[in-house]
Order: C-alpha cells, then sequence, then structure tokens
C-alpha cells in the first residue's frame, strides 16, 4: 500500500509535500526496533534491554528516568532489563518513544522555525495527564494513553517542518486553541495534522491503538470500539493540557469535569484532584525529558478564576446534555419513521425483522409477519388524486398500529403495502388477529373530504399475507428472508383469490414449478436503477431477474442460462444495448430471445435503430415505471410466445 492511499484528490498534493520532505522528523533506529520487538507478546526483558543498550546516550536517560519520583520506585534500579522486569515492557517503551520523538524533533531544527515550546507543553501536559486519567480510571493501559497522548499530534510537527512559514500563518489563525487547527488546516491546505499524523504513524509502524490516537485524538468517539476507552482517556489528557497550560482556555475546565463524569464517572472534587497530579506529573516529566514547557500552571489561581465560569458552564453543559438528548432522541425516531404515514419505515422493518427472528431462534418462540396491501390503490390515486391517496395511508397506517398497540411493529414498506411483525404469534393466532385487522378496515369507509375539497368516504379494503415461524412444530423457515418472502406471496395469494381476504403461506408449501417462473436477464449498469427495478419485479413473483452490469456478462449469461427475455439499459460503459440486440440476432441460438431496450431518453432515431436490431420494444423509463403492470403483461407475453414457438 503506498504512504498516500486513501488520502481524497483535492488533498493529496498538500499530503505528498508533507510526507515527501527529507526533513521530515523519523524515529531512531533503537525506538523502531523496540517497536517491532514489543508487537511480539512473547519478547523478553532482555532482548529489550539489549536492544536499548545499543544506544549508551538512550540508556542513560531511560535509567534515569526510571529512578526518578514520576515512577516511584521504592530501590534504586540498576538496569535496563531491571526496569523492565520492575515496570513493564510498556512502561520502558513509553520512556524510549519519549525520549525518541525529542530527539527527532532536534535532529529536524524545528526550534528555529517553530513555537516547540507550546507544542511541547501541551504534549507534555496531555501524556501526563493522560497516564494519571488512566491510572484513576483504569479504563486502558496507563503507558498506551501516555504515549498516544505524547505522540498525538506528531502531524504538527511534519506540517511545521515542511510548510514552515506557511504553517506559521494557518497557526496564527488558532491561538491558543488546538481545537480549532484541525479545521483551518482543512480550509487552508486540504487535510489537516491527523491525516498526515496517521500517515506518520503508518510510516513508523506505530502499533495501530496509538496510531488512532492520533488519527482520532479530536473526535474519540468516532474511532474503532476496541480503541475507545484508550482514546476518550487522551481527548480528557488534552483537555486538562488546554486548560493547565493555555492562560486563555479556562473554560476547558468545564469540557473536563463534564466528560470526565460523563465517560468515566469521576465526580468534580476527584476531577480537581487529578488536575493537581497532572499539574505535578508534567513539571516532573518535563524535567525528565529534559525540554522546556515553560513555567507550571498556577493551579489555585487558575481554579479560582475558573470557578464561575466552571459553575456556569457546567449549568449549560447540562441543558445542553438534555437538549442534545432530546434532539438526538427525535433524530433517531425521525430516521426509521415513514415521514407520511406515521408507521415504522423499511430500514426498521429490516433491522426489526431480523432481530426477531434470531431471537425466536434462540428461544424457541414462534413469530409472525403480517402483510398488508391496500386493494386497488391505483384507483384511488388515479380517480380521487394522490393527497386522497396520502390521506388514506395514514389512516390506514393508524388503524394498524392503533389495532396493534403492545402486539406488534407496523412498518410501511412502500406504497400501500405495511408489514407487521408479531412476535410470539402462533400460526392460528396470527390468522385470527389479521382476520379483525381486515375486518376493522372494510368496516368504515376513509373520509377523505378535507384532501379532494368535497365530502368523500371511500370504502377502502386490504389484502392480508401471513407467515409464521415456529421451531416448536417444525414449521421453521432456514432465514427471515424466507420468512418475509412467504407472508409477501400469501398478499398475492389474496389478491389472487378476490382480495379483501386473509391468506397464508407456509413452509412446506410446494414452491411455484419451475415451468411458471420467468427468467429475465436485466442489463443495468447503475446499482440505484437495479434496485428500483428489483424492486418493481419483486412484486411479480412469476419473474426470476438477474442482473448484470455489463454487455459483456450479458453475452455470456445468455450462453449459460438461457434466459426467457432480457431487458437492457441501452447506455452502458461498453457496448450499448442495441448492440447487445444485434449480438444475440446474429446467433441462431439467440436470434429468437425477446429484448427490449429501456433508455431516460428514447428518440424516433433510437428507436428506429433498436428496431432494425430485432428489439421488441424500446421504452423510456418514465413509461415503464408509471405503466409497470401493462409493461409486465406484455413481457409475460414476450417470454411465454418464445415458449411456444421452442
Amino acid at each position: 500500500m503506498s504512504e498516500n492511499s486513501g488520502i481524497p484528490a483535492t488533498s493529496k498534493a498538500a499530503a505528498d509535500r508533507v510526507l515527501n520532505c527529507q526533513n521530515l522528523p523519523s524515529l531512531p533506529g533503537v525506538a523502531m526496533r523496540v517497536l517491532e520487538l514489543t508487537a511480539n507478546q512473547g519478547v523478553s526483558a532482555q532482548e529489550i534491554a539489549t536492544t536499548i543498550q545499543n544506544d549508551p546516550a538512550l540508556t542513560t536517560k531511560v535509567l534515569r528516568t526510571v529512578n526518578s519520583s514520576y515512577y516511584g520506585l521504592s530501590t534504586p534500579c540498576p538496569s535496563i532489563r531491571r526496569a523492565t522486569s520492575l515496570l513493564g515492557i510498556n512502561t520502558v517503551k513509553s520512556i524510549v518513544l519519549g525520549f525518541s520523538l525529542v530527539e527527532s524533533t532536534k535532529r529536524a531544527g524545528l526550534e528555529r522555525t517553530f513555537d516547540m515550546l507550546a507544542y511541547w507543553r501541551r504534549a507534555v501536559y496531555s501524556a501526563a495527564g493522560a497516564r494519571c486519567i488512566a491510572v484513576k480510571s483504569g479504563r486502558c493501559d496507563p503507558e498506551e494513553a501516555f504515549v498516544g497522548a505524547l505522540v498525538q499530534d506528531i502531524g504538527v510537527l511534519a506540517c511545521a517542518a515542511t510548510l514552515k512559514a506557511e504553517y506559521d500563518q494557518v497557526c496564527a489563525q488558532a491561538p491558543g486553541d488546538h481545537d480549532l487547527l484541525a479545521p483551518i488546516e482543512k480550509a487552508l491546505l486540504g487535510i489537516d495534522h491527523t491525516e498526515i499524523g496517521a500517515h506518520l504513524a503508518e510510516r513508523w509502524r506505530l502499533p495501530p491503538q496509538i496510531a488512532e490516537c492520533i488519527k482520532q485524538h479530536h473526535t474519540p468517539d468516532k474511532c474503532r470500539p476496541e480503541h475507545q476507552q484508550l482514546l476518550r482517556t487522551v481527548a480528557l489528557g488534552g483537555l486538562a493540557a488546554a486548560f493547565l497550560a493555555d492562560t486563555n482556555q479556562k473554560r476547558k475546565l468545564g469540557a473536563f469535569v463534564s466528560s470526565a463524569r460523563e465517560w468515566y464517572g469521576i465526580e468534580q472534587p476527584v476531577a480537581r484532584d487529578l488536575l493537581v497530579q497532572i499539574n505535578d506529573g508534567a513539571t516532573q516529566l518535563s524535567k525528565t525529558l529534559e525540554i522546556k514547557t515553560g513555567e507550571s500552571a498556577d493551579l489555585s489561581g487558575l481554579m479560582s478564576q475558573a470557578h464561575e465560569q466552571l459553575v456556569a458552564t457546567q449549568e449549560q453543559i447540562q441543558r445542553e446534555t438534555i437538549e442534545l438528548r432530546k434532539n438526538n432522541q427525535d433524530l433517531e425516531l425521525r430516521s426509521i419513521t415513514d415521514a407520511l404515514t406515521g408507521a415504522f419505515n423499511r430500514a426498521h422493518f429490516d433491522r426489526e425483522i431480523a432481530a426477531a427472528f434470531q431471537k425466536s431462534g434462540a428461544d424457541k418462540s414462534p413469530l409472525s409477519v403480517l402483510f398488508c396491501d391496500g386493494d386497488k390503490f391505483k384507483n384511488v390515486n388515479d380517480t380521487h388524486g394522490h393527497p386522497a391517496g396520502d390521506a388514506v395511508l395514514i389512516e390506514l397506517s393508524k388503524r394498524l398500529r392503533d389495532a396493534l398497540t403492545g402486539i406488534g411493529t407496523v412498518c410501511r414498506c412502500g406504497g400501500e403495502e405495511f408489514a407487521i411483525i408479531v412476535p410470539g404469534a402462533d400460526a392460528d393466532r396470527a390468522l385470527k388477529l389479521a382476520e379483525v385487522i381486515r375486518r376493522r378496515i372494510a368496516a368504515t369507509g376513509i373520509d377523505v373530504s378535507a384532501a379532494v375539497g368535497s365530502p368523500t368516504v371511500l370504502p377502502v379494503t386490504i389484502s392480508i399475507g401471513v407467515a409464521t415461524h415456529d421451531p416448536r412444530v417444525g414449521a421453521a423457515f432456514p432465514g427471515f428472508e424466507q420468512l418475509v418472502q412467504a407472508a409477501d406471496q400469501g398478499v398475492y395469494a389474496a389478491k389472487r383469490d378476490g382480495r379483501n381476504c386473509v391468506r397464508a403461506v407456509g413452509r412446506n408449501e410446494a414452491p411455484r414449478p419451475a415451468s411458471e417462473v420467468i427468467k429475465v436477464l436485466f442489463v443495468e449498469d447503475d446499482p440505484m436503477a437495479a434496485r428500483l427495478m428489483g424492486f418493481l419485479f419483486d412484486k411479480h413473483r412469476e419473474f426470476s431477474v438477474t442482473f448484470v452490469a455489463s454487455g459483456e456478462e450479458a453475452l455470456e449469461s445468455v450462453a449459460k442460462s438461457a434466459p426467457d427475455l432480457v431487458i437492457s439499459d441501452l447506455n452502458l460503459a461498453g457496448i450499448s444495448g442495441i448492440q447487445i440486440a444485434a449480438a444475440l440476432r446474429s446467433k441462431p441460438a439467440t436470434a429468437a430471445l425477446p429484448f427490449v431496450i429501456v433508455s431516460a431518453t428514447v428518440t424516433d432515431k433510437i428507436r428506429a435503430q433498436a428496431l432494425d436490431a430485432g428489439v421488441a420494444h424500446c421504452i423510456d423509463k418514465t413509461d415503464l415505471l408509471g405503466k409497470i403492470d401493462a409493461w409486465i403483461a406484455t413481457f409475460t407475453q414476450l417470454s411465454r410466445g418464445l415458449r411456444k414457438a421452442a
């Protein structure tokens, strides 16, 4: 995989400039080797020690750090191997990476062109904060949190080393607030430091969880689920750093306190104690890593100044949290609700039927599905207009939901079709329930006066298909898809039997004979159009439709499967629909195969070319969609005519 894979074209130029720069900070060989070794869970303390000792200066720094008050060992540690045994491999790795990162920036000479004091102040306070919070919460490894926070902004270093004065101008637009930096970078450069840092982490072969800290430290709740606790800890460390390391960011105290409470149940007094520990830890860490981070924060003064703001912030956060929760609930409800009828939508039905089917299998309990379809609904729209049709659908939905409150879930699956999930209902109960619903709908007409502007009550009936999955009595379907299909087939059985009735289709009922199934090959390279056509043909069970995306695939499929009818879009990426038809006509085995062209732009010239190629019909897509039932009848005649000729 290339270094820049996954970067949008608009950002690639900026990414190339940064990632291909010769002055880019790089980890020393010892640090890279330590990373490789620690990726192996079976690595020994001796292997780690041997690698680090290849760099005497680094060895000295690691031992000095291990024996500092920051790690609080009771007795001095004389060797790297002993340090690894006492503190663990992750701790030693975090110390090595810390020193290596400092050394890499020194080699890059960034102190001359970039505010390294501000950079290291944020990094050190964040790292000390993340480690302290991880120890307190116990939600992730403290050393992983330390490293993740320390390296989270390596993308900033990369941009500073490469873009220099240009990047200074970017930083100047976000003075004192690191959270504003990424959107400004995005606007001016087309890419931000989190994306650059993620690619740099890949080059450095950093562990996946650390790379995630770099990529998602501004958006911890968008990370991979397995890394969420680590990312939240790093984010909290960043909030603590913003409050402690920048006198202009006192408002971050409220965000730190509220996030600590929300994520880890840390209340305000404990959060304040943590800030004291973080402040002390950052001071020690600065000395240990031998980097300048400025004077230690005056915590008592900051707390005093921020107290009133904290109280106000907490109240505001509480109000915003309540409002946000309400908005989220409203958004979630809207996302699963059909806007017209108020019933649940098809997406919700798909999720709920899958979950209900799984629960039915686990509990060995029955599950029934009812499909309800308005009878002759097209006549309502054609005679009284679509507003009247909408009024009928709204009332149908209301009556169904009223009848099934606390019993089943009502979803609109499209058009005038509603699906009902009834957990716990066996076949007998489902049939009785369907009959009750049918009678209630038929008993009272639907008033559409407001929609048509005059007193009008329409008699409305529905046809209902019922299917039951019942593992207890050997009537189990292999999957929820087959259960849903059976209920849908029940609707068509009810329609064939005169409408306004209930029909059930069971697991063991014989499928439609192969001789009655019409095999259609549909050539369409637009996935959306293919899904639409699939939905239309699904309502006509006598058809079995196979979709292919190109003319080449179509010719190959015809040779293998011998369809009864080919329907093709005119304009395809390769050979056109007309060319496919001509190719089939040129072969005796497929010369009589019915062929239909559909196109969004049918002209007289196109129609003439299609007919010359032996196409039976050249149909405008709008006409096909508007008169689908009539065209379905035509397709049936074409296909059966071929069979009779054969």
